[in-house]
C-alpha cells in the first residue's frame, strides 16, 4: 500500500476556483509542500497556490509518480483547463520579463552601434531615435534575417498579453465544463496552450 498527499490550489477567481492539484508521494502535508515547492507551488498563510497562480518561474511540467506510475510531461493526459492555466502562467511570466513597449522592425535600418551585432537586422523597442535592441537576427539584407526580425516584432509583449487573455477565457469555459473541450475556438486555444508548453530544447 502506498501513501500519497495531494495539494490543491486555493485560488478563487469570481465564481470559479483553480482546478490545479499535485499528487505527491509525501506522507505529510509538510513533505507534500516541500515537493510542491520544487514544482513551483507556494504555501502562504495556510493556503496552497499552484505555480501558475503564484507567478512562479518554475514550469510545472512534471507530475510526481504515485503507485509506481512514471512521471510524464504536460500533454493530453492532463486536463485541458489545467494546460490552459499553466500555459497562461508561463507566457505571462515571459511577457512581464520582456522589454517593455511596442516592438518594431524597419527593414531599411541595420544595427549601427559598435559591438557583436553591428551591421545586423534587429528588432527594437523604444523610440526610433533611441532604440533598444531586443534581438539581432543576422546579417543585414539577408532574407531569413529580415523575415525572422519581422516575425519577432509582430509578436511583441502586447500581443503576448492579448494571448494570455484568450487562454484565460478558454480556461474559464473549459473549467466550467470540468475539463471538456466542446468548441472549435476552445480547441484552438488548447492547441495554442500545448504549443506554448512544448519543450524548447531539441534533444
Amino acid at each position: 500500500m502506498s501513501t500519497s498527499t495531494t495539494l490543491h490550489c486555493n485560488t478563487t477567481r469570481g465564481f470559479s476556483t483553480c482546478a490545479a492539484s499535485l499528487i505527491t508521494d509525501g506522507m505529510t502535508a509538510e513533505e507534500a509542500r516541500r515537493i510542491g515547492a520544487a514544482h513551483g507551488w507556494r504555501h502562504v498563510n495556510g493556503r496552497d497556490y499552484c505555480a501558475a497562480c503564484s507567478g512562479s518561474s518554475i514550469k510545472p511540467r512534471v507530475i510526481v509518480a504515485v503507485d509506481g506510475a512514471g512521471p510524464h510531461t504536460t500533454d493530453d493526459r492532463v486536463r485541458a483547463d489545467l494546460r490552459l492555466q499553466t500555459a497562461r502562467g508561463v507566457l505571462l511570466s515571459h511577457v512581464n520579463a520582456a522589454s517593455e513597449g511596442a516592438w518594431w522592425y524597419d527593414p531599411e535600418k541595420m544595427w549601427n552601434d559598435p559591438g557583436l551585432h553591428f551591421g545586423e537586422e534587429f528588432v527594437a523597442a523604444g523610440p526610433v531615435d533611441r532604440p533598444v535592441c531586443v534581438a539581432a537576427t543576422g546579417p543585414a539584407d539577408e532574407p531569413q534575417s529580415m523575415a525572422d526580425a519581422a516575425y519577432i516584432a509582430c509578436l511583441d509583449p502586447e500581443v503576448g498579453r492579448a494571448v494570455t487573455g484568450v487562454l484565460n477565457e478558454a480556461f474559464e469555459t473549459v473549467h466550467q465544463e470540468h475539463g471538456l473541450v466542446e468548441g472549435s475556438l476552445t480547441q484552438a486555444a488548447v492547441d495554442l496552450a500545448d504549443a506554448i508548453l512544448r519543450p524548447r530544447v531539441q534533444r
